[in-house]
């Protein structure tokens, strides 16, 4: 994973576990696989 997309994955990462209307359960390693696979070609 590039430094760029590193950094894109930890702002999405505190964005969410800062949502304090409703709880959000996530672990950095499955959203890191889960943007992965987003990114990922077919």
């Amino acid at each position: 994973m590039t430094p760029k997309s590193e950094h894109l994955v930890d702002l999405i990462f505190k964005k969410l576990k800062t949502y304090k209307n409703k709880k959000i359960f996530l672990e950095k390693k499955s959203l890191n696989k889960f943007i992965l696979l987003l990114f990922k070609e077919n």
